[in-house]
């Protein structure tokens, strides 16, 4: 009974009411510290660092207070030493003040691969396994065989090189395939529009080499290659024009329309 009326009275609702409020004070408090804490409503677009030195990063990004973290090292031809290959996040993204930006830096020493197993398998598979290693396809040899489009040998400067060796990330592999005789002519087919990857599909289909492959000021990065079309070739496409299986085709590709 005395409970009761003790939860009844106005004193233990004041003190309820006290607490509540007091709650409510903390919270808001809390909220603002926080907010000032986390810089709510201030964010920055992240520059872009590719190509600078860590140095000139923490220059650039010294108004915003980044921080940089270097994740990882990769050998990139034709890139200077020390330099900021890749970032994460992105530049152009928003962040905060303080971010950690996540850096991936081009080494001095080309890093080593495995040499994946090449032979057994069709033209096309070795060419996307090698992509994926980090390895360059070279010359494609085509010779006589009862096994069609099928790799029967790999090479690296002219030399045999055996699955599960080890190569410089970016070498080039060369491939020995074989070809089913059934006709050693063939035509040279439109490939404009094409993509690389449908280029490739109709060039074994049509017993023919890549030759070189270009791309002009557009292409900019490996998304852009991979979305890039074919805007010229040569030889031309003519289906009246018979060439020896096995011809090289070159090609130059854009992802802009050529007009």
């Amino acid at each position: 009974m005395v409970l009761k009326e003790f939860l009844l009275s106005k004193i233990f609702r004041k003190h309820v009411l006290a607490a509540l409020l007091l709650t409510i004070v903390l919270l808001w408090v809390t909220i603002q510290i926080l907010s000032l804490y986390t810089h709510r409503g201030q964010s920055f677009s992240i520059p872009d660092f590719t190509g600078m030195t860590i140095a000139e990063a923490k220059v650039a990004g010294n108004k915003m207070k980044l921080r940089f973290e270097v994740e990882d090292s990769v050998y990139k031809a034709g890139k200077k030493a020390g330099t900021i290959l890749m970032q994460h996040p992105g530049a152009g993204h928003e962040i905060k003040s303080g971010r950690m930006i996540y850096l991936t830096l081009v080494s001095s020493v080309p890093g080593q691969e495995l040499v994946p197993k090449l032979t057994d398998i069709s033209l096309r598979q070795a060419r996307v396994l090698l992509e994926s290693k980090g390895f360059t396809v070279g010359k494609v040899e085509f010779i006589p065989s009862e096994f069609n489009d099928l790799v029967l040998e790999q090479k690296n400067n002219g030399t045999p090189v055996l699955p599960g060796s080890r190569l410089d990330n970016g070498a080039t592999i060369d491939l020995v395939v074989g070809q089913n005789i059934g006709t050693d002519e063939t035509i040279i087919p439109d490939f404009t529009g094409m993509t690389m990857e449908n280029v490739l599909a109709m060039l074994t289909a049509q017993q023919l080499q890549t030759g070189t492959v270009e791309y002009d000021a557009s292409v900019t990065n490996r998304a852009d290659s991979m979305a890039a079309t074919v805007i010229s070739q040569f030889p031309p496409a003519d289906s009246t024009l018979i060439v020896p299986a096995g011809s090289m085709i070159n090609f130059v590709l854009s992802i802009t329309t050529k007009e």
